[in-house]
């Protein structure tokens, strides 16, 4: 505990217990909300508008302009709306660049500690997301990204968030275990439907046929 305070102090990071005033309204909603979390940033957890956006890690051209054309007009319906995703390959790292490109600030959340950004190519759009948004996570430092913790921050993503839209996915996937985390926090879903033929897609067209 001596230790992560000290790395707290130094890399000059908020953190928010359960039990704190500030700590976020929609988060608290969920009976897994973390008790502890991390942020660096400068964006309001609180905000009125927050989205989370989500999709596979390898999208098809048809995905990438999905999420710019979304975030291009909501960037113009609802100027001050933050966008939340995970910082991963595909839609999600498409989602926080498209953000900071119309200017609208956005929050990732992290499957590691602090002290490291994973996938490292993603770091320099990291750097200007604490700018323009910011970095969370529940995990302490010295965490690794290993594969459990993104299915856990998942939970995150879902509950930071009035809405998740999902983008592109596959039958199965991390953005999938999302929305359905959403869906049980009784929060709203929203999916682009794809070509039947697209197994890119299906996984958003079975939410579809679900009515998820």
């Amino acid at each position: 505990a001596e230790k992560e305070v000290r790395f707290i102090e130094k890399n000059h990071l908020s953190y928010y217990f359960l039990t704190d005033t500030n700590y976020p309204t929609r988060l608290k909603e969920c009976p897994d909300a973390p008790i502890l979390f991390y942020f660096k940033g400068n964006a309001d957890l609180n905000s009125q508008r927050i989205i989370s956006v989500v999709g596979t890690r390898t999208p098809t051209e048809y995905g990438k302009e999905l999420t710019q054309t979304l975030l291009q007009n909501l960037s113009t319906y609802i100027p001050n709306l933050i966008i939340v995703s995970g910082l991963a390959y595909g839609i999600d790292i498409c989602a926080h660049q498209q953000a900071l490109k119309n200017q609208l600030p956005t929050v990732a959340v992290l499957a590691h500690g602090l002290d490291r950004i994973y996938p490292s190519s993603h770091r320099n759009t990291a750097i200007q997301m604490l700018e323009q948004g910011g970095l969370l996570t529940d995990f302490p430092s010295g965490t690794d990204p290993d594969r459990p913790n993104f299915l856990c921050r998942n939970r995150i993503i879902a509950g930071l968030s009035d809405c998740t839209v999902v983008i592109e996915s596959a039958e199965k996937g991390g953005s999938l275990v999302t929305a359905d985390i959403a869906f049980s926090y009784g929060r709203e879903v929203y999916c682009f439907p794809g070509r039947v033929n697209d197994h890119r897609s299906k996984g958003c067209n079975n939410l579809i046929r679900e009515n998820k």
